[in-house]
This record gives C-alpha cells, sequence and structure tokens, in this order.
C-alpha cells in the first residue's frame, strides 16, 4: 500500500498547484492560434495552401524537457517484435556484441546472451530508445531545450539541457554500447530528482516564463531504497517537489513488467499535473512517444467548409504547434481550424482565402506585371506536400507493420494454449 502524503505535503502540493494555476492564468494566450493564413482575407493563384498555427492549455516562451530512460535489467527483455526489421531470425549487431566481448570478456553472460540468443535491437530498452529518437526529432530547438537522464539503481545526467540533436544522438548511441554499466535496481526518486535538478528555473526568471516537462519511461517499479515502503516514498517525495517548481511529469508504463509500478507512477504524474499512459506493448511507446501532447491540446483540425474536405498531410507536434495543406476550390474558401483540449473544451478559428485560378490572376494583372509560369517545376508548396505525405505514409507503415507482427504473435501464443 503506497504511502498517504502528510499535512504538509498536501499544502505544499495545493499551494504549488495554486501559484502554478494563477502562474498559467496571468501567462493566458488566445488558445489556438493560426499564424498562416494571416488573419484578413486573402487571394491566391494556386488551388493549395499551407497552413500553420499552435494551439494548448499552457503556452510559454518556449519549452524545456527532460526525457528520463529506465536501464534497469529487466528492459533487456524482448519486446515482443522485430523492431529493426532483420526478421525473427535476426541477431544483434556484430559491432554491438564485439564491444561487449571486449568490456567484459567474450564468455560473459551478457556477451552470450546478445551473440547466440537474442537481438538487442528487439529488446524493450531498444524501444526506449527509438522512442527518445522519434520525440526528439518532433521537438523544433528553436523552442524546445532538451536534456536527458539515464537511470537504474542511480541516476546519470547523459545530455545536459540545451543539448544539441547531435548531441543527443549521440548520447542515444553511447547508452546502446555502454548500457551494462546500470542494470541494477529501479530507483525513480533519483531519476525525478535529477531531471528536477537540470530543469530548476532561475530564481529570477519571470513565472511562467517557459514551460517544464519531464518525459518519464519505465517498465517496472520502484525498489530502491530497499527497505520497506521507501522506494514509493523517494518516488513520491521527488515528484512532489518538481510540482513546486511547476514541473508537470507524463509516465509511460511500458509492457506488462511495469504493472506493479502502474500506482505510484499514477501518483506522481497526477501530483504533478502531468499523466499517465500504460503502454501494453512495448513497441507501442516509439509511436505513443511520437505523438507525446505537452501542451493539453488532444486533437487538432482543419477542413475547407466550403468544400468539405480536411486538410492533407496534418502534422501535430508536442508543443502544440501543427502545420498542413489545404486544397482550395476555385472562388471563396472558408478554412475551419478546431482544437479540443484534454478538458474537452473545443475552440474555433475561421479564415477566408479567394482563390483565384492563374489564368485568372494574370489577366487581372497589369500587363507589365505579367510573367510566364514555369509549367515544368512544381511550385514549392506542392513539393513540400509531397515531402511531407511521404514523411507520414513512412511512419503508417511502420504502425501498420508492427501491428501486424503483434497479431500474429499474439494469434500464435493462443494457438500454444
Amino acid at each position: 500500500m503506497l504511502p498517504r502524503l502528510p499535512p504538509r505535503a498536501l499544502l505544499a502540493l495545493a499551494l504549488g498547484a495554486a501559484l502554478g494555476a494563477a502562474a498559467s492564468a496571468d501567462a493566458s494566450a488566445p488558445w489556438l492560434v493560426v499564424d498562416e493564413p494571416g488573419p484578413r482575407e486573402s487571394t491566391v493563384s494556386q488551388g493549395l495552401v499551407e497552413v500553420r498555427g499552435h494551439g494548448g492549455g499552457r503556452q510559454g516562451s518556449g519549452h524545456d524537457v527532460v526525457i528520463v530512460i529506465d536501464l534497469s535489467e529487466s528492459t533487456l527483455a524482448d519486446s515482443g517484435l522485430d523492431l529493426d526489421g532483420d526478421g525473427e531470425a535476426g541477431r544483434s549487431a556484430p559491432d554491438l556484441v564485439d564491444w561487449l566481448a571486449n568490456e567484459l570478456g567474450s564468455d560473459a553472460r551478457l556477451v552470450r546472451r546478445f551473440r547466440d540468443e537474442q537481438d538487442f535491437d528487439d529488446t524493450v530498452l531498444a524501444a526506449e530508445l527509438e522512442a527518445a529518437r522519434a520525440l526528439i526529432e518532433r521537438l523544433d530547438p528553436a523552442r524546445f531545450q532538451v536534456g536527458m537522464v539515464v537511470f537504474a539503481d542511480e541516476a546519470h545526467t547523459i545530455a545536459p539541457l540545451g543539448s544539441s540533436r547531435e548531441e543527443l544522438e549521440r548520447a542515444l548511441r553511447d547508452v546502446h554500447f555502454e548500457f551494462h554499466r546500470d542494470l541494477l535496481g529501479t530507483h525513480f526518486g533519483a531519476a525525478v530528482e535529477r531531471a528536477h535538478e537540470m530543469l530548476r528555473p532561475d530564481r529570477w526568471a519571470p513565472a511562467g516564463s517557459r514551460l517544464r516537462s519531464i518525459v518519464f519511461l519505465s517498465d517496472g517499479a520502484p525498489t530502491r531504497p530497499v527497505h520497506g515502503d521507501q522506494a514509493e516514498r523517494f518516488a513520491l517525495d521527488a515528484a512532489l517537489a518538481a510540482a513546486r517548481d511547476d514541473i508537470r511529469l507524463y509516465a509511460f508504463a511500458i509492457g506488462p513488467e511495469a504493472e506493479p509500478g502502474l500506482a505510484v507512477m499514477r501518483r506522481m504524474a497526477i501530483w504533478s499535473s502531468g499523466r499517465l499512459e500504460a503502454v501494453a506493448h512495448p513497441a507501442e511507446i516509439v509511436s505513443r512517444l511520437r505523438r507525446i501532447d505537452l501542451v493539453d491540446l488532444s486533437e487538432i483540425t482543419v477542413t475547407n467548409a466550403t468544400t468539405g474536405e480536411p486538410a492533407r498531410a496534418l502534422r501535430t507536434f508536442p508543443d502544440g504547434h501543427f502545420d498542413g495543406f489545404v486544397e482550395l476550390a476555385a472562388g471563396e474558401n472558408r478554412v475551419r481550424f478546431e482544437a479540443r483540449g484534454a478538458d474537452g473544451s473545443v475552440h474555433q478559428v475561421e479564415r477566408v482565402i479567394v482563390y483565384a485560378p492563374r489564368a485568372q490572376a494574370a489577366a487581372e494583372a497589369p500587363a507589365e506585371a505579367r510573367v510566364t509560369p514555369d509549367v515544368a517545376a512544381p511550385p514549392p508548396v506542392l513539393q513540400r506536400l509531397r515531402e511531407r505525405t511521404a514523411e507520414i505514409e513512412a511512419w503508417a507503415e511502420l504502425e501498420t507493420r508492427r501491428d501486424r507482427q503483434r497479431r500474429e504473435l499474439e494469434l500464435r501464443v493462443e494457438e500454444r494454449r
């Protein structure tokens, strides 16, 4: 049974929540902002326009995020899927096996395991690393500062806050090879404390100037310190301390081994005004983390209300930014943007775009302004649409492949029963 908060802790939590709410109210901004097209009616000569904007219940001048990755031994279990696409008979990459043999000796247990029995790139840990990489790719360096922490029985900073994408990628590659240096125990409290220290706000910074979040990945329950309920107490105290500094914790409980830790992770998330997501199949963490919402925004839709057609290649990002493309009909088009908050609230903005086909626009333009269009080259907006559509389709194909593998695996398990 998890510990109850003492009265002093409850008071501190309530005070922190009140201060956080006040700061959020002071820093309030329009819930849904459309950056492109602009607020006035616009006229275009192409039947495709790009749209951009942002929304959410949390807004600030930027966002600081620390990704926390569990390295305890249980993360070396199979994820259940072929994550790296080399087939069920695939084995660990030779360079990893050679590295482990050089570090631990050729007859070490881990060397034999990943040389002869198991593909490291199909483990829960590999899924965590791939998920962190997918998230980093979606965090715009202009708006986000990112750091990373790994933990087992202790916590270590592997990339300080503000690291470049190259530095973050290098840190993940290092974990890929050096994971064996940790493995023992699962110290939630130490991990959250380390992330909190990285995110602690400057005492002179204006309240609410930057948002701060911890993205916490684990496949287990806290086991350190080992006496009584100390592991849970340390974890909850660390989450509460982070909450006092208006740091939200977004916890992801990965796979069935995480079930014993659900209760404590749920409290860690709730007490910091964050969220817990239980990820039943470890491989799903990649797509779930890629779609994480850090600003209380559950959905964005963009529709040409005149034609009824939805936007194409619509992308949403963890900080509430979005972009996409809208096809236009000749004449006036009313483009509707709708944001749905995590609390169920709905916000709408409309823009009017008049599409005057190129031939008409050219005929109406002054003679000295008329030019002959280069019909051989696609417009830049069309090229961007193609690139983004290919990106979205590639991710959809990857998720479809993994979903098919998961169903086949579940069917084989049922047949064996």
